[in-house]
Formats: structure tokens, C-alpha cells, sequence
């Protein structure tokens, strides 16, 4: 009996050692070079870091701008749907409470049209809670109200599945964007940069 709760204890130790450990991690740094100061390796490493991080944007806007049909400026603003009052035999009746998602949605006002039919409708991004924390599409998942940001997104109406990537305007650098978002620079406040 004694061997056979040991052998049972065993299995399972076993079988929650395979599951999959789940977790945000960061990319490990780069190690030092043999003979290379602390000084020197974290200049190193801090250059290192912009330059990928400039060529990871400059692909990311590449990409964006190739595959959009429709290329717009919108504004974080403060909204939530109103409300209807419900009435029984004319009568109003308690109003339900409002349940708030968590994370809670942001909403978006287009201004202005670099490509696509315009449209002036609000649009809602949801952010979703996954094991690194809140997420969102883009730069948009610290949006504050009254940040600017260029979505890229695909033909029909504006939903959240229709959006390709949502960029910063402050971030934009691609020179066939620079002249339409440098009227809408320093607009809005700063987006806070992406964790490293």
C-alpha cells in the first residue's frame, strides 16, 4: 500500500514538472566580452539596444504601411456608452449596475486621413489580460486620454479586427508618414516607453 502512494506522489510530481511554465521574461542581455568593464559593457549594451530597438520600428512602420488600406490619426478619448433607461408600463425601472471590464476598453476618435475612406465614428480596443500584464494592440496598451496615434487597418468598418498596429505619433520616423503626423507632434502627452 505504502509503495503505491509513493508511486502515485511520484507520478504526479512528475507530470506537474512537464506542464509548461508560462511567464513574461525579457530577452536575457548580451554577455560581456572577455576583459570588458562594467562601464564599457553597459554603454555597449544600451547601444545595442537602441539600435534594435530603431530597427525593430522601422520594420514594424514598413510592414504597417505595406499592408494598410487605410492609414488614420486618432485620439484617446474619454467616452463610455450611454446608458438606456428601462421602463416597464411607462415606469422606470432601477437601472442595472455597470459592470466595467478589466482591463477597461479605450476609445478612439479619428481626426485625420492619410489613406482610406475617412470616417468620423468612435471605435473601441479592448485590452486583454495576459501573464505579462494588461496587453494591447500597439502603443496603445498606456494609451492616456488625449494620446495621438497612428492605426494601420485593413478595409471595412473600424473595429478592433480590423486593425493592423497602432504606433505613437511622437514614434513615427518613416519618412512617407513624417510630413502628415509633424502637425500632430507634441499634441499629446508623452507615451511612456515600452518595458524592457
Amino acid at each position: 500500500m505504502h509503495w503505491r502512494v509513493g508511486l502515485l506522489a511520484c507520478v504526479a510530481a512528475t507530470a506537474l514538472a512537464a506542464l509548461p511554465v508560462r511567464a513574461c521574461l525579457p530577452m536575457p542581455p548580451d554577455p560581456p566580452l572577455p576583459g570588458e568593464s562594467d562601464a564599457a559593457y553597459k554603454v555597449r549594451t544600451e547601444a545595442l539596444q537602441r539600435e534594435r530597438t530603431a530597427t525593430w520600428l522601422k520594420e514594424r512602420q514598413a510592414d504597417a504601411l505595406q499592408r494598410a488600406d487605410a492609414i488614420f490619426v486618432a485620439r484617446d478619448i474619454d467616452w463610455w456608452p450611454p446608458e438606456k433607461p428601462r421602463l416597464r408600463n411607462g415606469r422606470p425601472l432601477l437601472p442595472r449596475p455597470i459592470v466595467i471590464p478589466y482591463p477597461a476598453p479605450s476609445w478612439y476618435k479619428p481626426i485625420d486621413w492619410f489613406r482610406g475612406t475617412p470616417s468620423r465614428g468612435l471605435f473601441r480596443v479592448d485590452r486583454t489580460q495576459t501573464d505579462c500584464g494588461a496587453m494591447s494592440i500597439g502603443d496603445t496598451t498606456f494609451s492616456q486620454t488625449g494620446n495621438l496615434f497612428i492605426f494601420f487597418a485593413h478595409k471595412g468598418p473600424l473595429s478592433q479586427r480590423a486593425l493592423i498596429d497602432a504606433i505613437a505619433v511622437d514614434r513615427i520616423n518613416d519618412p512617407a508618414l513624417m510630413e502628415f503626423v509633424a502637425k500632430y507632434r507634441g499634441k499629446s502627452p508623452p507615451v511612456p516607453a515600452l518595458p524592457q
